[in-house]
């Protein structure tokens, strides 16, 4: 019935599309495969904007607080999730006042923090590049082409991108694989060069459609994502670098 009446929809938990994450709480594991026993499965992780799913007026100043949401969002998105925030409607059948107020100062704080990609358009070198296909260069994973993206020649599962960023600062790292190709990496880390050395800033297992580290803050000129393993060779989208900033006033609701 759903597929004849909404072909497009998704259908959830013990559906074909999405799985459940396993908990209410929309936090995700650190090792997240979209791919499950051969089947494209990835997981929805939810979890309600207040301390219950429904509406009720005690709760009104007990919404998640703003970091709280983009603490949600690193550990469900920025895991290889989607995330299913639950904002309840009132007895007047529209969204409350104080969790419009918090939705609000969740998406300005987000277009903040993403708001200038540090790599974009960076001189780009890697370990390897596939042999018999000049498009997939390495150039690729910072030229904003959801389309384009670097891997190596068939067999080659580990290897390197480094970014030659001038000099900048960065708390926030994103990597995104080119899923029309499945979901390959196993393991990971990311370097800044420093002090003359590479230094490990992150470490990671899978990324899938996006994988989002936070670290310390980090000036340097070059950065680096090292392949560690793989499942077969790499297929990497996008690596972006973001400073994550002091938040600025916070946003208000529109007049009604």
């Amino acid at each position: 019935t759903i597929r004849r009446h909404q072909p497009d929809a998704l259908i959830a938990n013990s559906g074909p599309d999405v799985r459940w994450v396993g908990n209410e709480k929309g936090v995700a594991a650190q090792t997240q495969w979209s791919d499950i026993g051969g089947r494209w499965h990835p997981a929805e992780c939810d979890v309600p904007n207040r301390p219950g799913w429904f509406w009720r007026p005690t709760e009104d100043d007990q919404i998640k607080s703003l970091a709280e949401h983009l603490d949600l969002y690193f550990s469900s998105v920025g895991r290889n999730c989607t995330l299913l925030l639950n904002v309840p409607a009132n007895a007047d059948g529209v969204l409350p006042a104080p969790d419009v107020q918090r939705l609000l100062e969740f998406r300005a704080a987000l277009d903040r923090i993403f708001a200038h990609d540090l790599a974009a358009g960076k001189p780009v070198a890697a370990s390897a590049t596939r042999a018999d296909h000049p498009g997939w260069q390495p150039e690729n994973v910072v030229d904003g082409d959801p389309a384009t993206f670097w891997t190596t020649d068939d067999g080659v599962v580990e290897g390197w991108i480094e970014i030659d960023l001038g000099r900048a600062r960065f708390n926030v790292v994103e990597i995104e694989e080119a899923l029309s190709y499945g979901q390959r990496v196993e393991a990971y880390r990311v370097e800044a060069w420093t002090g003359g050395v590479w230094r490990t800033v992150s470490r990671g297992t899978t990324i899938g459609h996006k994988k989002l580290d936070r670290t310390a803050r980090v000036v340097t000129g070059k950065v680096r994502l090292v392949i560690e393993r793989a499942r077969a060779n790499p297929a990497i989208r996008h690596v972006g670098l973001y400073l994550d900033a002091p938040a600025s006033a916070p946003c208000r609701p529109p007049a009604r």
